[in-house]
């Protein structure tokens, strides 16, 4: 079944074409100057696709809309994109100096590709482009670190075609900087970690968590939940393989499982 137009982009989009013709410009003009095809802007104007928020700032620049004009209803958008509990934790996401990420079943979403994302989200395009959004700020003025810890798992379960695999874990291994870091644990081990996916985020001094479980996720700050997390996070780090050796296994499975 075909997902249905978001009322909040159509209105968006209704917005667009109004400043537009109150400021005289073709469409096709309008699209020349911010870098796109007629065919992307008329989407746009429809209602059919969503944009970046930076394209958003770029079209009230062209136009000369009074900053905050279109942004303000394209925030809207996050409310339709994401439940009520990851609205919360995406505020702490973006507030956070450090991030410990522990997946059981698939790639984080902040050190997703595109594809794969399309793929996990179901051809969902308001989900996608909101996931590739929170990636924003592992680019940002002051990045937080992150320390993502995979089970082996995650490299062999497919989502999409193996290009896409592929194209994501070589993505995985080129995200790795000094304040990046991936490692595995191999398969075969038993650890605590096979309870569930979690991450920890450090915003101002303290921690707050987001937990998977089978009907949504959940977000804490109880300190006894935040002390329980802490603790299987360090023992799943005692399983983990080291850097090196991390990013040698996930080239390997690139090479032998999806070539």
């Amino acid at each position: 079944m075909p997902t249905p137009p978001s009322p909040t982009l159509i209105t968006l989009g209704r917005l667009v074409r109004r400043y537009r013709d109150a400021s005289s410009i073709l469409q096709a003009d309008l699209a020349k100057r911010l870098g796109y095809s007629d065919g992307w802007l008329s989407n746009i104007e429809t209602g059919q696709r969503r944009l970046r928020r930076d394209q958003v700032t770029a079209i009230e620049q062209e136009l000369r809309v009074p900053p905050g004009v279109l942004m303000e209803v394209y925030d809207l958008l996050e409310s339709e994109s994401l439940p009520g509990w990851m609205r919360d934790w995406v505020d702490e996401e973006r507030r956070a100096s450090a991030l410990r990420a522990f997946e059981l079943s698939v790639v984080p979403g902040l050190l997703q590709t595109p594809d794969y994302a399309r793929t996990v989200l179901d051809g969902d395009e308001a989900a996608v482009t909101a996931r590739l959004e929170r990636q924003a700020i592992l680019n940002g003025e002051n990045p937080p670190t992150l320390r993502c810890v995979l089970d082996e798992t995650v490299l062999t379960r497919g989502f999409g075609d193996a290009k896409v695999m592929r194209d994501q874990l070589e993505h995985l291994v080129n995200s790795v900087s000094p304040r990046l870091a991936v490692q595995i644990v191999p398969s075969g081990v038993r650890y605590e970690g096979l309870a569930g996916a979690f991450t920890i985020a450090t915003v101002d001094g303290s921690d707050v968590a987001y937990v998977d479980t089978a009907v949504r996720g959940l977000v804490t700050s109880n300190r006894d939940d935040i002390a329980c997390l802490i603790d299987v996070w360090e023992s799943i780090r005692t399983f983990t393989l080291s850097q090196r050796e991390s990013i040698e296994l996930i080239k390997r499975t690139a090479d032998e499982q999806w070539t």
